[in-house]
């Protein structure tokens, strides 16, 4: 299917793509990553990579002043493109022998944490299914995706932060929590209540707060009160 989409430079673009299997990336950091210098090379087969569908860029306006950011990053949003290229492709030539053998899921190295960057491509992917639960229908969306912001240095410094998913209107930020463990108790809301801290929101801009999750909620993080939604990946893809 990659081939029969990517037709210019298909060779260099997969290993572009390769590159964003451990997590999103921007542009410089692919290049340092393939051990190239800057150029655009990387951004043209990016640009590719996203018309075709494996690659989305994360949030594109800065939630602080409206702006648009400087740099982008950008994930791999195929959830099975990842698994191929971390799990498959490594042992193409033993299975195309008929020489491997699969015994279980967990003999793979890393898959919980493939698993969640996987959780978390299904609910960015879907984002637009959790906007009635915010009470947002009818609003103007002006990003859409995960956020992070590095930590400065210096008297003015500020702490990073990462947002799984901000959803960005005119009036409001909505700070989507993505939460894929067995237990999950009230240490999330202090985890999103860390993240709206962090973000200085404009004059009139709300915040608004959801928790999207496949595990166990606690009785006592359900019934706080603190999220303006808390959804079940269930009723998310419309299961319940």
């Amino acid at each position: 299917m990659f081939n029969d989409v990517i037709t210019s430079k298909p060779k260099f673009t997969a290993r572009v793509l390769k590159s964003l299997v451990e997590g999103p990336k921007s542009c410089a950091e692919v290049a340092k990553t393939l051990g190239i210098g800057k150029g655009g090379a990387v951004s043209d087969a990016m640009s590719v990579l996203e018309e075709s569908g494996f690659v989305s860029h994360e949030c594109s306006i800065n939630p602080e002043t409206g702006a648009e950011l400087r740099e982008r990053r950008y994930r791999l949003r195929d959830n099975y493109a990842r698994f191929y290229l971390k799990y498959v492709e490594p042992q193409k030539s033993v299975i195309d022998e008929g020489a491997f053998e699969f015994a279980s899921l967990r003999e793979f190295d890393g898959l919980d944490a493939v698993m969640g960057l996987a959780f978390e491509n299904l609910v960015v992917n879907n984002y637009r299914e959790i906007i009635p639960h915010l009470h947002l229908s009818g609003s103007l969306v002006m990003s859409a995706g995960p956020y992070r912001r590095k930590a400065t240095n210096g008297k003015n410094g500020r702490r990073g932060c990462q947002v799984d998913l901000l959803i960005q209107t005119r009036r409001a930020l909505c700070f989507v929590e993505v939460k894929r463990q067995g237990e999950i108790g009230r240490e999330v809301i202090d985890q999103v209540d860390s993240q709206v801290r962090a973000v200085v929101r404009p004059r009139g801009v709300s915040a608004k707060t959801a928790l999207v999750y496949y595990g166990h909620l606690s009785p006592v993080a359900a019934a706080d009160g603190y999220f303006d939604a808390i959804i079940p990946v269930s009723k998310l893809l419309g299961l319940e």
